[in-house]
């Protein structure tokens, strides 16, 4: 029998998929344009509404699931590699998360309380009971995690608490206490989102930092206590594609993309259509919509879309060197995605909070939109300077280095030789 290690070093610059970066660096200039929308009470009207309903059907709830099917493929990738070297994933996959919630925790606490990298690394440990699973049975389970979100949006739905799927013995006291502590978590929760928005309307930097914490610990007693289905679906699809070798033969595979291309376009235009500009298209259809209606379209709006943009922009880039050169600077930015993420924030509460500029209440859709364009724009020469001299990004640097608990090289052309072959 082979003899196994732990992986013990991370990928490297000759490993990289060129697609891989680009979707990133697309999939983050979805976010930034959905996080800095602007504000529904500065919005005059016009121009505003117009690009408002421009990001909900472009734009909104398709690129954190792009986020997750690339998270899901990014674990999957890091299997194969770790088969190749005959190395053990698992260890070295625990302590990334590990560290990746960590950073999160400072970005939620520190930065802004809109941080998903939390959310992220719970999920990611998920995956690891389906890393041997066969690509049919992951696809399977796939489609239960978007039924069971859509099972969710039901008016006789499930319990959306872990807990109550947990049996308890028939106890009326116990059970009156558990509904009083649920309900108390909520209002502990509600009290810490409302002096949370009073501190970045109106509060110093310090007095946001302890409302975030504060908000943290109101939301921890809830936090594990919930699925995130959704996102979860686009996790095993990318690992689904990762298992595959979809992006090691995009070309080989140009049949399929093109069959997912073809089939969530139709579905992502009508659903997004709808979910943008509803009674406005659809007439008296809107209205007699019944909320399972409303339910599904909004589980599969975004799956559709994201799906749409992945096959559309992997078909681009293998049909034609020039969609490579032209769609080519998305991968500065997404080969330091976590580093740009986080600077996204810091950029967006300075110019939105009252410590920072205190615009929050005074740029409307279309001034939130050219702000979004301003600073990805600048995004893409400070990753492309950067990436020119050093290997990883920043906090991509301090990740890599946490989770395998000693400092990684970092400036270009200082590999060490077993690392560099």
């Amino acid at each position: 029998m082979a003899k196994t290690t732990t992986l013990q070093e991370p990928t490297q610059a000759g490993e990289r998929i060129q697609a891989i970066d680009i979707l990133r660096g697309f999939a983050l200039l979805g976010i930034i344009t959905t996080n800095f929308s602007g504000s529904e009470v500065a919005r005059t009207g016009g121009l505003d509404d117009t690009v408002r309903r421009l990001i909900e059907f472009l734009v909104s709830s398709k690129f954190y699931t792009t986020f997750s099917f690339l998270f899901g493929l990014g674990f999957a990738l890091q299997l194969l590699r770790a088969r190749a070297r005959k190395s053990r994933i698992v260890p070295v996959y625990i302590r990334r998360m590990a560290v990746l919630y960590l950073i999160g925790l400072v970005h939620a606490i520190i930065i802004w309380n809109g941080d998903v990298l939390l959310i992220y690394a719970v999920m990611g440990l998920l995956l690891i009971p389906f890393r041997n699973l066969p690509g049919k049975v992951i696809l399977i389970f796939a489609l239960l995690a978007l039924a069971f979100t859509f099972w969710t949006y039901l008016p006789s739905g499930p319990p959306m608490r872990l807990d109550g799927y947990i049996p308890a013995r028939h106890d009326p006291e116990l059970q009156q206490q558990r509904v009083l502590e649920r309900d108390l978590d909520f209002v502990k929760m509600q009290e810490a989102a409302q002096n949370l928005q009073w501190a970045v309307h109106s509060g110093t930097f310090l007095q946001a930092v302890k409302a975030r914490f504060q908000f943290y610990k109101a939301r921890g007693a809830l936090f594990f206590s919930y699925f995130w289905p959704d996102a979860f679906c686009m996790f095993l699809l990318g690992l689904y594609a990762g298992k595959r070798g979809i992006f090691h033969d995009l070309a080989g595979h140009g049949k399929l993309l093109r069959r997912v291309m073809w089939t969530t376009l139709p579905l992502a235009l009508v659903l997004n259509l709808y979910y943008a500009y509803g009674q406005r298209i659809f007439g008296s259809l809107f209205q007699k919509m019944p909320d399972w209606g409303n339910g599904l379209i909004y589980v599969l709006a975004g799956p559709a879309g994201s799906l749409f943009y992945i096959s559309a922009i992997l078909l681009l880039l293998t049909g034609s060197e020039r969609w490579v050169r032209r769609l080519g600077f998305f991968r500065w930015v997404g080969r330091m995605p976590l580093t740009n993420y986080l600077m996204q924030s810091v950029v967006g509460t300075l110019v939105y909070y009252h410590y920072g500029l205190g615009m929050l209440t005074r740029i409307g859709y279309l001034p939130g939109l050219a702000l979004t364009l301003a600073v990805f724009a600048l995004q893409i020469p400070l990753s492309w300077w950067w990436l020119r001299r050093f290997q990883f990004g920043p906090v991509e640097w301090v990740w890599r280095s946490l989770t395998y608990m000693k400092p990684q090289p970092m400036r270009i052309g200082r590999l060490r030789p077993a690392e560099a072959g």
